[in-house]
């Protein structure tokens, strides 16, 4: 998966597919956060359906933030997800480029499995599926 954030204000053809934000984000910080996701957690505090009846841990396999001029990609791998989950780790690490989560916090977000902690669900206008493996 993919999500895209916009720095600024998009093209026309560009605002349907991307999260917009006026915000400075510091891309660095929202980089070192997301070496805390990689591997395989309980992904509990970032899925919006409470109350799954199969388990929540995951494997991610790589989580890249990337800058591209006015726009911030953040690339997730995995073996699966649940229920919003690259939305909301999206707005996780939103929320670390804003200065709101610091970086060393993510590990005690994952830790603690309360959806509350972790950042907003961002939404799915940014969200792109990028492929398929089997």
């Amino acid at each position: 998966y993919m999500y895209r954030i916009y720095l600024g204000k998009p093209s026309v053809f560009e605002r349907k597919y991307v999260y917009a934000t006026d915000k400075a984000l510091d891309a660095e910080k929202m980089k070192e956060a997301a070496k805390s996701f990689i591997g395989k957690y309980d992904f509990k505090a970032f899925c919006t359906k409470q109350k799954m009846k199969k388990s929540t841990v995951r494997e991610i396999y790589s989580l890249d933030v990337l800058e591209n001029g006015e726009e911030l990609d953040i690339v997730v791998c995995g073996n699966g997800f649940l229920y919003n989950m690259v939305r909301i780790i999206s707005g996780t690490l939103f929320k670390v480029g804003t200065g709101e989560i610091k970086p060393e916090e993510i590990k005690n977000i994952i830790k603690d499995k309360n959806r509350e902690n972790a950042g907003d669900t961002l939404p799915p206008s940014g969200l792109t599926l990028l492929s398929v493996e089997y």
